[in-house]
């Protein structure tokens, strides 16, 4: 008898109905109970157990996922083999051995485990021990990967599905938007790196100081001392997600999204807030001989420069427009696509254009110079022009935890960030850098 049959004859019947008395002994003997015993006697005599009782964790809550396909013989479910078609709760533990994979179905969104991967099953995701997984998620919301020291979603993204791969091996790990795009967080950053198709990130727990990247011919030009995410370093072929405290080296590359912002601090003293969508590139930073290079091709930068002593000292910053030559100057510079224009707060700045003119701005005074190098000033600056130039590259609300996603002064990143490209694309995440000049060498004068 079905399972179907077997509850539609149990509801039939008048209630008076449902005790007897057995004629050869004088023991009441309920029907209901009687009823249950067949249904078990037909379960152990069909051999098999129906779809709806076959499940990992007690069933105290609505099942999670679904096992949709099974590989192998070394898949383990609870510490036991995993029968086909299981139904999964949140804090099933799936243990794969070799030559062994399996397919989970969690609503639109669907996994694939590897040989050798171990998983727990949450409500709505999964954990990752070790191993390697394949995720595709349909829906508008998101799956969720958490791993000992990071954190994925994945969601569609532009109305089409979303697919990424995560490895964890120990301390390491590895993750990769092969379509749609992956939010990314790893421990001791406070926002997420959204990672689109065709990028990686690595991240390595092993060494909570470590700074990837780092040349031992590169000299340190300073370091990150507060910053609004997301910003990003480009070093050689690896892109960085910065975080406080990590170091800046020569021929770095500085690249701030939307809302990003960062404070630098240089090793002569001297202090740069980089704003929002904005590039720039330490060229040159030697502290000792005095002689800094910087690269403006986009955006805000304000700088307070301690002031130049020794004999043939320069600070400048090259934009497509031209040169500003600092000297112990607190500034404000902007660039854009069709002009760069030149703020002085205190002390002053030369401006040389690109065909040779020459401005000298002092405090007070602005100057703006078109794409084609028309000069237009220098001006007095208003009030409100002043207070728009320092508000925008400031980076004071990073300092404590009041502002939402910034990180904390003086915090470290316990994990570092590096993404990586699959293609040739100049383009990684927050901006695109296309550099003005060639890298200088490192050997320090």
């Amino acid at each position: 008898m079905i399972f179907g049959e077997y509850m539609k004859t149990l509801s039939l019947g008048p209630v008076s109905a449902l005790t007897r008395r057995s004629s050869s002994r004088g023991t009441r003997l309920h029907q209901p109970c009687f009823s249950f015993l067949l249904f078990l006697a037909g379960i152990l005599l069909c051999g098999s157990v129906p779809d709806f009782l076959v499940f990992g964790a007690t069933p105290e809550a609505n099942p999670a996922a679904s096992t949709t396909s099974i590989t192998g013989k070394a898949v383990e479910l609870n510490g036991t083999a995993m029968p086909a078609g299981a139904t999964l709760f949140s804090g099933d533990v799936i243990r794969l051995g070799e030559a062994s994979t399996v397919a989970l179905q969690f609503g639109n969104s669907s996994v694939l485990a590897a040989p050798l991967t171990e998983l727990v099953v949450e409500a709505e995701g999964v954990t990752l021990r070790n191993g390697r997984l394949q995720v595709r998620a349909g829906g508008e919301e998101s799956f969720a990967i958490s791993g000992p020291f990071f954190h994925v979603n994945i969601a569609a993204f532009a109305g089409a599905p979303s697919s990424a791969e995560i490895r964890l091996g120990g301390m390491r790990a590895q993750v990769s938007a092969v379509t749609g795009a992956a939010d990314l967080t790893a421990e001791g950053i406070a926002s997420a790196y959204t990672l689109h198709a065709g990028e990686t990130a690595t991240l390595d727990a092993t060494g909570a100081d470590a700074t990837p990247g780092q040349s031992a011919t590169s000299p340190a030009a300073g370091e990150v001392s507060r910053l609004v995410p997301q910003v990003q370093i480009d070093r050689a072929s690896q892109h960085l997600v910065a975080a406080v405290s990590d170091r800046v080296y020569w021929n770095d590359d500085l690249r701030s999204g939307p809302t990003g912002r960062a404070h630098v601090t240089l090793t002569d003293g001297s202090q740069l807030n980089l704003g929002s969508d904005s590039s720039l590139r330490i060229v040159q930073h030697d502290a000792q001989a005095q002689q800094t290079s910087l690269d403006l091709l986009v955006g805000r930068l304000r700088g307070k420069i301690t002031k130049l002593n020794r004999p043939g000292a320069k600070f400048e910053v090259h934009t497509p427009m031209g040169i500003a030559g600092l000297v112990g100057t607190d500034f404000s510079l902007l660039v854009t696509d069709d002009y760069a224009e030149l703020m002085v707060f205190e002390g002053a700045v030369r401006f040389t254009t690109s065909s040779g003119q020459t401005a000298i701005v002092t405090a007070g005074n602005m100057l703006r110079i078109s794409k084609s190098g028309a000069l237009e000033g220098p001006s007095q600056s208003t009030s409100q022009e002043v207070q728009a130039a320092q508000s925008l590259t400031d980076v004071s609300g990073a300092a404590g935890t009041a502002s939402q996603g910034a990180v904390a002064a003086g915090t470290h990143s316990v994990v570092p960030l590096v993404i990586t490209l699959s293609g040739s694309a100049a383009a990684v995440g927050i901006g695109v850098w296309q550099g003005t000049r060639p890298t200088v060498s490192t050997t320090i004068p």
